[in-house]
């Protein structure tokens, strides 16, 4: 019984993003509904003056023109603030710039004192929960709306809960990566394929030139992600999100209980990064690993127990230090101070003078 309660609440949290999946393309719908009908505006203030562009024609190239997550994000801002919580009657969860007096905040630490009731912080939790969401929300559908809102409305359609995408009309982006003016090296982005994983120049169409593929909302992100980034903020997305889950798998592993198992596959990992490092010319960062690791206590403990018998064997004739698989004297070893391969060169040349 335990078991089949828990199954039903697992289901529910499913259904839960399901229905919210439903309920964002019913609002991206409302949006350009209102854009069609020329109503998707607040005074003067519409998509098209926000982003300065005349008419639907000149949406994508205005976006696809910024060359930082960060342009895009202020633009998406303004969208939210100044148009799609306020048409609907959402103006209290526009963010504010402006910073709160000290006797404002005073006050507001008065009236908390002043309220203790059982139930108070969990039901502020609540309200921030549900603020939150509804902010959420509205940054995700801006720009699946504002790609809709740029294509002819001949090309998509809203059809249970879903959007249906005239493939078709996707093009293929051709980036600059590399190389010269004269011999450009040119990165391909099949928008189709990418999005829907088919070729659409080998499927066979229907109706002349017109193919319609279902969109829920993830994928309808996706899509318009594809459309209206340029190359290098798509880019950083990728890079931004993989640092992440670097970041988070690493500190799982590092505060999670040794053993053998997951030491050996972290050294597996570790060597395929410090190849990809040196494959990416980032010899700084390799250095600072090497140099890490002579500061390692446990191990450079025992590499020092290994030598020292020789030590006292000799009388300190024989004075040797291990470095890895190297065996060099330490009578004439010696440390280069630096992080970087340009300070150890530096004072590489200045230590035995050379030209």
């Amino acid at each position: 019984m335990t078991k089949n309660i828990a199954n039903k609440l697992f289901n529910n949290i499913g259904n839960n993003t399901i229905n919210n999946e439903i309920t964002s393309v019913g609002l991206i719908e409302h949006y350009v509904n209102l854009n069609l009908e020329n109503k998707f505006k607040i005074g003067t203030g519409s998509i098209y003056t926000y982003l300065g562009v005349k008419n639907n024609s000149g949406i994508m190239s205005e976006l696809r023109g910024q060359d930082t997550l960060a342009k895009l994000q202020a633009i998406r801002k303004v969208i939210v603030d100044k148009l799609i919580l306020p048409l609907a009657d959402l103006k209290n969860l526009v963010e504010s710039d402006e910073k709160k007096t000290k006797l404002e905040k005073n006050k507001a630490k008065a009236e908390k004192k002043a309220n203790v009731e059982i139930d108070a912080v969990a039901n502020k939790s609540d309200e921030k929960i549900r603020a939150n969401a509804i902010r959420t929300s509205a940054n995700e559908i801006t720009f699946p709306t504002l790609l809709l809102c740029s294509l002819d409305k001949s090309n998509f359609k809203f059809k249970n809960n879903r959007v249906l995408i005239n493939v078709m009309i996707l093009p293929i982006f051709k980036t600059k990566v590399s190389g010269t003016d004269e011999e450009p090296s040119i990165k391909e982005l099949d928008v189709c394929k990418s999005v829907f994983g088919f070729d659409k120049s080998k499927v066979g169409v229907e109706q002349g030139q017109k193919m319609f593929v279902e969109c829920n909302f993830s994928v309808l992100k996706k899509l318009a992600q594809k459309m209206l980034f340029n190359v290098s903020v798509q880019r950083s997305i990728e890079e931004t999100n993989q640092v992440e889950d670097l970041e988070e798998t690493t500190e799982e592993i590092t505060k999670s209980e040794y053993s053998d198992e997951k030491a050996e596959q972290m050294v597996t990992s570790i060597k395929s990064q410090l190849t990809y490092l040196d494959k990416n010319n980032s010899l700084d960062g390799i250095l600072q690993i090497e140099n890490h690791i002579r500061e390692l206590k446990n191990y450079g403990n025992r590499l020092e127990n290994i030598v020292e018998p020789l030590r006292k064997q000799s009388n300190n004739s024989i004075n040797k230090d291990i470095y890895g698989s190297w065996v060099v004297d330490n009578a004439t070893s010696l440390v280069l101070e630096g992080n970087t391969i340009k300070a150890i060169e530096d004072n590489f040349r200045k230590k035995f003078k050379v030209a």
